[in-house]
């Protein structure tokens, strides 16, 4: 793939970073910053999914220092004297709490007006730009952003990206999944793109305990494959046996649901063997042999590159010879292409592709069947 996803948004951004010519110094742009009462500024809605806790802790270092760094802001047309916020939040509301509680008597703040560039307006329109303005010049700059604030940020963004790459991929300048070219965008791993998504699928009740800290976000991953009342359930049965919400307890409880809805098995149905069926969709048989086994040789015609990397990614967690942990490492690698498998099922969702959402079902049921296998063995 072509790796420019990543450097397009920082162009995009960059355009948009530049001062406006407002003055000069030292022989160059600057931007100008003016002093405005804070009751002038107004909270950009899109804020809205992040916290604004510890505001006391912020205006007590203002006080200390005497120093707030400009608001950033924008002109609101239909309120003369008003600015929107595209970056300061948090310090306008420092400021507040320093007038509320007598800390300072003037209201101002110091400000830099900023108009959006969209350079991408064929693409994408001037809200959805102030968007990606809005969240990622500030992802390194926001304190502790929570998993549940994280997810919300993604899936923010995750539909105006969506057009970029559909617009690069039209005219040839990206290739490959759109998963990865987002992941790309966002600096992390598919894996962690894939745990940070999951956060966004769980109950009010499981996110409050990820807020909390109840539940690591590897099991909220886990839990977050159930529907949501099914969480809230499986949250209780873990609860009531005095149990941590870890990876494995979220799985026997998953199995335990499973287990009682599974009434067509009680009634004679019988089972097919995951083989047979994964032969049926001509998958193929799933084989873990070693590359210098020659006893032993698959089907050699040539897959599909998504196809090719699961296949590699099963082959190098059962390779023996990368083997520290055992348990617990092969677990863990099992669990992250399970993620990544889940992953495609979602991608196959949102395109409307049935087939591929049971393709990557029938894959994702081969991994539970090594995880159930490893569970007899590791006994």
């Amino acid at each position: 793939m072509k790796k420019q996803s990543a450097s397009l948004i920082a162009k995009l951004l960059n355009q948009n970073s530049q001062p406006l010519p407002q003055g000069v110094h030292n022989g160059h742009p600057a931007e100008l910053i003016v002093m405005r009462n804070v009751q002038d500024l107004m909270p950009n809605p899109k804020n809205e999914a992040y916290r604004t806790d510890n505001i006391d802790e912020l205006a007590a270092m203002i006080d200390l220092t005497q120093r707030i760094e400009p608001l950033i802001v924008k002109p609101l047309p239909e309120e003369e004297g008003k600015y929107m916020i595209l970056s300061g939040h948090r310090r306008r509301l420092a400021q507040m709490y320093r007038l509320e509680h007598g800390m300072t008597d003037d209201p101002r703040v110091p400000t830099i007006t900023r108009e959006i560039v969209n350079p991408l307006e064929e693409i994408i329109d001037d809200d959805e730009m102030e968007t990606l303005n809005i969240v990622f010049p500030n992802k390194g700059s926001r304190r502790n952003l929570s998993p549940v604030e994280e997810a919300a940020e993604i899936a923010l963004v995750k539909p105006i990206i969506r057009k970029i790459y559909e617009h690069q991929k039209e005219h040839g300048e990206t290739a490959g999944k759109f998963r990865t070219f987002f992941a790309n965008i966002l600096g992390i791993s598919e894996t962690t793109l894939a745990r940070k998504e999951a956060i966004g699928k769980l109950s009010d009740t499981a996110k409050e305990a990820v807020e909390e800290g109840r539940i690591t976000a590897t099991a909220a991953a886990e839990l977050s494959k159930l529907e949501k009342d099914e969480q809230d359930t499986a949250l209780t049965a873990i609860k009531e046996k005095g149990e941590r919400p870890t990876v494995e307890a979220v799985q026997r409880a998953k199995a335990g649901q499973e287990k009682q809805g599974q009434t067509g098995r009680e009634t004679g149905q019988a089972e097919i063997p995951i083989e047979r069926v994964l032969e049926a969709q001509g998958q193929g048989r799933l084989s873990f042999t070693r590359g210098d086994d020659s006893s032993e040789k698959e089907n050699t015609a040539p897959l599909p590159p998504a196809e090719e990397e699961e296949r590699s990614a099963v082959h190098a967690v059962l390779n023996p010879e990368k083997w520290l942990n055992p348990e617990q490492w092969l677990r863990g690698e099992l669990f992250d292409l399970d993620q990544t498998v889940q992953s495609h099922i979602d991608d196959c969702k949102e395109a409307n592709n049935a087939m591929g959402v049971e393709q990557w079902k029938l894959r994702q049921a081969a991994i539970q069947m090594i995880l159930d296998h490893l569970k007899d063995c590791l006994k």
